[in-house]
């Protein structure tokens, strides 16, 4: 593993760069802060020899409980005070630090002035003005607001009325199942394919692309702040993959058939058929149903569904003409003439309907 000397900044004098294992300034002889941030420049020196790299890698520097000095892992005494290292002093160890190689420190931290609201206030970015926002919102306003409806009346002028029953002939219509119903008749019967069986044929061999894993390498993956103004490059095993054809075993099914007995055969039905649909209409306020007496005694006709369209043809103050259906309770009892009240838009004029 490799390890590099980091860099700390005095903030006594402002000297910035001093080498990390220095615990003191050589600007202004100040201590190592207690706070100190290691950090690794893209220059930063690698250790060669021997010595300098068990040095680096034997422990985090400690901080002297009595006068804060702070003294190499191998010192069992404080280099400013003397004072022994032990427990009861609250002597403290430098943190070791963890980085991934996207978060490896390369600056010190620089510690951003606290803002005042007012100053954040006035640091916003301010948006620009735009004249097309309020001639939309007033153009939709405009819009939106002549489609409000409001009530008019409208005059009676006519009424359209359309009747139809649907006649129902009586026929033999052609079926097919796997059974006969009751009353079927003209039955036959045939072969077909009910459903299909799926069934094992045996295996296949065939081939498929796969990464497969064919050894493994040792990459930087993360850096150590080990504590003591050292870094140590942390590496990993990273597994290598290629890819390969492969070849496998596949089950292979075929689909077969299984037949059984269908039929054919015809039921009589009662067929709703266009050519048996009777209509009548008018303009005026009487409806009549169409008359099915044409069918009277044909024992394969009867009579079906009936249905049924009742309109009002309705006049606007401005003279302009429209239809309206309803239902035939309030069709019936309307009269030409009558006066009904509606909604339309107030600007625009657009019919809504009646109220």
């Amino acid at each position: 593993m490799a390890v590099k000397i980091g860099r700390w900044d005095c903030p006594s004098c402002g000297q910035r760069g001093v080498l990390g294992p220095e615990t003191r300034c050589p600007n202004c002889g100040a201590s190592r802060p207690r706070d100190v941030r290691f950090y690794l420049p893209s220059d930063a020196e690698e250790l060669r020899d021997e010595a300098s790299i068990r040095a680096a890698r034997a422990g985090a520097d400690w901080i002297c409980g009595h006068c804060h000095g702070q003294n190499k892992a191998s010192q069992d005494t404080c280099q400013s005070c003397g004072n022994p290292r032990d427990e009861e002093s609250e002597d403290v160890a430098l943190q070791e630090r963890r980085y991934s190689q996207q978060e490896i420190p390369v600056s010190p931290e620089t510690r951003k002035r606290t803002l005042h609201p007012e100053e954040i206030e006035r640091n916003k970015p301010r948006k620009k003005r735009s004249f097309f926002l309020p001639i939309l919102l007033l153009i939709a306003a405009v819009v939106g607001g002549g489609a409000i409806p409001r009530t008019v009346e409208v005059q009676v002028d006519g009424f359209r009325w359309e009747r139809s029953i649907q006649m129902l002939h009586k026929e033999a219509v052609a079926h097919e199942d796997w059974s006969t119903p009751a009353g079927a008749f003209e039955v036959s019967s045939f072969q077909d394919i009910h459903h299909y069986n799926k069934v094992f044929r045996g295996y296949e061999t065939r081939t498929r692309t796969e990464r497969v894993q064919t050894g493994s390498r040792r990459v930087a993956c993360g850096t150590i702040d080990k504590g003591n103004g050292y870094f140590e490059t942390q590496y990993c095993n990273e597994p290598v993959y290629e890819s390969r054809q492969v070849e496998y075993q596949e089950e292979i099914y075929d689909q077969v058939p299984v037949y059984a007995t269908k039929y054919r055969y015809k039921l009589w039905e009662w067929v709703a058929r266009k050519d048996y649909l009777l209509t009548s209409s008018g303009q005026d306020h009487e409806p009549q149903w169409p008359d099915p007496s044409r069918y009277n005694g044909m024992a394969d006709v009867k009579e079906g569904e009936r249905a049924a369209r009742y309109r009002v043809i309705l006049t606007r103050p401005n003279g302009e003409q429209m239809e309206e259906e309803l239902p035939e309770t309030s069709w019936s009892s309307l009269s030409e003439s009558s006066v009904l009240s509606g909604k339309a838009a107030w600007l625009w004029g657009w019919w809504y309907g009646l109220e």
